[in-house]
């Protein structure tokens, strides 16, 4: 059964939620043609430290990983849907690179999920358009996150949305509760996915994060058991917000600042 949050957990969340905020747009600046994905590792381990949080996905191993995941961050780039390794990574952001960054940060024993997509140097217009979809699709999908509507209209209008841009969702991710865990009760299908009705409840706290990809070819795990790419390798984008359900409507704690 669903457990409201207390007061003081929800100004925790609060609290964290904007420091992670702004660690992301440190990363932004940060992230240039040149930097190596392992000291983007090492600058996030640093920022997170800063504020007084953890990097909750280092040593966390998630059902059906066969070892914990190293990295504070995941760092995947171009048709490198999610869950990229960036501990000892040495690959270098070259320009014209998207590259979609995902923090879990523990704060005061609570949890708080961001991502974001950056197009580095010269983008291309396809993949400017690619990222601002993605943008489109999460502002979107937070919309349908208020009381008493289901988790597959979140998916539903994501998967709309990223269709009138030319693209489509990635259906084998999704989003999911979080604070209390870093995964936790209800999933969040991409698409409007029938087996997924569970009713949003106020003072639930969601992570959003539709992944958008060029073509509908679907995904495929690479031989580190944790990166997803796509399988025809068409990019990809990722926006992602920590959502409290309120009886206002959904309020994103994550908001940038």
């Amino acid at each position: 059964m669903f457990r409201k949050y207390s007061q003081q957990e929800i100004e925790i969340l609060r609290k964290g939620g904007k420091k992670l905020s702004a660690i992301m747009a440190q990363l932004e600046k940060f992230i240039q043609v040149g930097t190596r994905v392992a000291d983007i590792d090492l600058k996030t381990l640093e920022l997170i430290k800063g504020v007084g949080g953890k990097p909750a996905t280092v040593n966390y191993q998630p059902e059906g990983a066969s070892y914990p995941f190293p990295s504070a961050v995941c760092v995947s780039i171009n048709s490198e849907v999610a869950h990229g390794i960036s501990t000892d990574n040495p690959r270098i952001i070259q320009s014209g690179d998207i590259v979609s960054v995902d923090i879990v940060m523990e704060y005061q024993g609570l949890f708080v999920d961001i991502c974001r997509t950056y197009g580095v140097g010269e983008v291309s217009e396809k993949n400017k358009k690619l990222i601002n979809c993605a943008r489109e699709v999460t502002d979107r999908a937070i919309e349908k996150a208020i009381i008493g509507n289901r988790v597959n209209e979140i998916g539903g209008i994501a998967e709309k949305t990223a269709r009138k841009c030319g693209f489509t969702t990635v259906r084998e991710l999704g989003g999911h509760g979080v604070g209390r865990k870093i995964h936790d009760k209800p999933f969040i299908p991409n698409f409007n996915a029938s087996d997924f009705k569970d009713e949003i409840k106020e003072g639930m706290v969601l992570a959003i994060e539709p992944i958008v990809v060029e073509f509908q070819s679907g995904i495929e795990l690479a031989e580190d058991d944790y990166l997803y790419t796509t399988i025809d390798g068409g990019n990809s984008a990722q926006f992602e917000e920590t959502v409290l359900i309120t009886k206002d409507g959904p309020e994103i704690l994550t908001r940038d600042l």
